[in-house]
């Protein structure tokens, strides 16, 4: 588990413990509180007996404001807890994971590297050289087809990140399979062109939704 899910994790059983404290303390308050009247209430005309029942009275409303501190206490740090642990849960829902951010780096490097690939092909003087270097994108593009976006971030982020990862495996496994053709056919070339523009298309809506910094994926190689 990443550093998130432990802060998480620490945070909430820690605000659902101090929710308990909360609780407990409301509970001691009646009590106190049903003494204190209980005390309040008693009539004596014995001098000794009244003042010992001032003593008492006396410590047990101290007992009560005690309490009712410590009920406050309790509740806000229950509240900063459980803020805590949902911020961070939020965080873990609207950015990328180590292994998600390592895809997207990927991607973003492969897909134009591929782009840059058909380009040369007919300023290529090599074409074999040209196909091994499409075959080796190939392969690595359609790894991605083992990729799976991380279950903790939001719906729209995993339905974008799936897209994204089986675009570019249907791209990959493509060009795997009819990289002599498209060395041989400028319309072939064409319509691997549109699927890798479809594939960047995605990668656009991630970096936006995501708010990733698109020079840093530039430098990234």
């Amino acid at each position: 588990m990443s550093l998130l899910d432990w802060v998480f994790i620490g945070t909430l059983s820690s605000a659902i413990l101090f929710a308990l404290f909360s609780l407990l303390s409301v509970i001691f308050l009646f009590s106190t509180r049903n003494q204190v009247r209980q005390l309040a209430r008693i009539r004596t005309k014995n001098a000794r007996k009244r003042k010992k029942i001032k003593r008492v009275l006396k410590k047990t409303e101290a007992k009560r404001k005690k309490q009712g501190w410590n009920l406050v206490v309790f509740i806000m740090l229950a509240c900063i807890m459980s803020g805590t642990a949902f911020y961070a849960r939020y965080y873990q829902a609207t950015n990328l994971g180590e292994r998600d951010s390592e895809g997207i780096v990927q991607g973003y490097y492969l897909l134009n590297e591929t782009k840059n690939q058909i380009n040369i092909l007919n300023e290529s003087s090599n074409p074999e050289k040209a196909e091994n270097n499409l075959r080796e994108l190939a392969a690595k593009l359609s790894s991605f087809g083992m990729r799976g976006a991380d279950g903790r971030l939001t719906a729209e982020g995993q339905r974008l990140l799936t897209r994204y990862y089986n675009q570019v495996k249907e791209l990959g496994l493509n060009l795997n399979n009819q990289s002599v053709e498209m060395v041989e056919n400028t319309q072939t070339r064409e319509t691997y062109i549109n699927d890798l523009q479809k594939a960047q298309k995605i990668q656009s809506k991630i970096i936006t939704y995501f708010k990733i910094n698109e020079n840093a994926l530039k430098q990234k190689k």
